[in-house]
């Protein structure tokens, strides 16, 4: 039987999803750590405290919730490369999830940048912040847009559906 080579579509995406997955969980540890180190510092502010109690009252359930998502990624990555069916549906579902969190976070940071900039320094300075948050937005979204178009189109689903010999 005539098998084909992985694509290397597959390939890149899987890697990807495990080196962000493995971002993912770094940040969170790191995320914990901060939050075990600063957060008691914190409590003798009232007023930090009550900027950001939501925040910090529900930060470790948010880093468990990464550490989660990035298991997830990690592992789905890895069985993506074993060109396991089940995988491309899991990533694609990750890819839309981060696709929503950094547009969602784009918007946020840009409207966030100009308030908290508009009555300090120089207007351009808010201006220079909020036209990264839309060019950092754009790369992160066109990349993982790309990532969706492979993930959905037909030389990944050909491959998954037992044309490729797995690597």
């Amino acid at each position: 039987m005539y098998w084909e080579k992985r694509p290397t579509c597959i390939t890149v995406i899987g890697w990807v999803w495990i080196v962000i997955g493995g971002l993912m969980c770094f940040s969170a540890v790191m995320a914990l750590y901060s939050h075990v180190t600063i957060g008691p510092m914190a409590q003798g502010d009232p007023e930090a405290v009550q900027h950001v109690s939501v925040v910090i009252r529900y930060f470790p359930a948010f880093a468990i919730v990464q550490i989660a998502a990035a298991t997830v990624g990690i592992i789905s990555g890895i069985y993506f490369l074993k060109l396991k069916r089940w995988s491309r549906q899991v990533l694609e579902i990750l890819t839309w999830l981060l696709l929503l969190f950094f547009v969602g976070f784009g918007i946020y940071w840009v409207f966030s940048w100009i308030w908290l900039t508009q009555d300090h320094g120089p207007r351009s300075f808010g201006i220079m912040g909020a036209v990264a948050g839309v060019v950092i937005t754009g790369i992160y979204s066109v990349s993982l847009g790309i990532m969706l178009k492979y993930l959905r189109g037909d030389k990944v689903r050909n491959a998954i559906a037992g044309g490729v010999k797995p690597e």
